[in-house]
């Protein structure tokens, strides 16, 4: 929108020529992409730049994403030299809130204490959780796992944090890796993925996981739906009904070819809450967004290190 653009004028002027493919016929679009070094979109999934015509990128060197996930990116349509960045951590603080949010809804028992009061029943003898003293297990250590550290710390957990290279800037109690998920599966009240979905983190989550998680645990996904297997899921919210679930991210969405569509009945669960996948939308944050994929790409062009660079083989089948 204007207000953007105007973001992105401040922050490119001078260093680059700005050309918006809205409104351009088939042609004039051709001939912009194949002139184009950077291409800036919000996300692959929008559609704003067809998969098809990411193979006429003749002169690209870098494609930015405003939004942080990278997995709609047409990574074999593209050529080889072209750099991918996701937004990485543009949008931790809320969508580190609305996991805390999530959790504090699980533990207080809230939704069904409302519903009980919408039905007349007035059920104070039911317990609620402290998560003060319990473990937190954060599944994915980049932007946002680090913002949702930071506030799980603030309401008294212990966290154990989870990333490729088992080290982190953020005070953790334990970093690991991948290889001790399992360990921190087992050992945690409260788990929250903020993965990439990769070719490596699909199902990262299935029976087995869930299996190893406390029969009271509470997961919540604001990463991809597909981290978690469905099934596994839905199956084991149904068979433990102690353990419950905070779904923001799910295994389709409105973009996707088959639209939001859930395979299993969860909204039939007292023991899952959803949101539609809105973790990180309020007032003026697309605006803070695009002003950090225009600074990663004022960095590119002036030859600095930037921000949130993928491995294009972590996507690729």
């Amino acid at each position: 929108d204007e207000k953007e653009m105007q973001i992105l004028l401040s922050v490119l002027s001078g260093i680059s020529e700005l050309c918006c493919l809205p409104g351009l016929d088939p042609a004039q679009r051709t001939e912009v992409l194949a002139k184009a070094e950077v291409v800036l979109a919000r996300s692959f999934a929008r559609n704003e730049v067809d998969p098809g015509e990411t193979g006429g990128l003749e002169s690209a060197r870098l494609v930015q994403l405003i939004f942080a996930g990278v997995n709609n990116v047409p990574f074999t349509r593209m050529p080889d030299r072209v750099r991918v960045a996701g937004n990485a951590g543009a949008f931790a603080g809320p969508i580190a809130e609305h996991a805390l949010g999530m959790v504090l809804c699980l533990a207080k028992a809230m939704i069904p204490g409302h519903l009980g009061l919408t039905q007349g029943r007035f059920e104070s003898s039911v317990y609620s959780r402290e998560l003060r003293g319990g473990t937190c297990g954060i599944i994915g250590m980049g932007g946002n796992g680090g913002a949702i550290a930071r506030l799980m710390k603030g309401v008294g957990l212990r966290v154990l944090g989870i990333n490729r290279s088992g080290t982190s800037t953020v005070d953790l109690d334990f970093a690991g890796t991948l290889a001790d998920m399992d360990k921190v599966l087992k050992t945690s009240d409260v788990v929250v993925l903020t993965v990439p979905l990769t070719r490596e983190t699909v199902n990262l989550i299935g029976r087995r996981e869930l299996n190893l998680m406390k029969p009271d645990a509470i997961l919540v996904n604001v990463a991809r739906g597909k981290v978690i297997d469905q099934g596994a899921l839905y199956a084991h919210l149904k068979a433990t009904p102690s353990f419950s679930a905070g779904i923001d991210t799910w295994w389709s969405e409105p973009g996707d070819p088959e639209g939001f569509e859930l395979d299993y009945p969860f909204f039939d669960l007292p023991n899952l809450i959803g949101s539609p996948h809105k973790a990180d939308h309020v007032p003026a944050m697309m605006q803070k967004a695009v002003k950090m994929a225009a600074e990663n790409i004022r960095n590119f062009l002036e030859g600095k290190p930037i921000r949130g660079e993928v491995d294009r083989s972590d996507y690729r089948e």
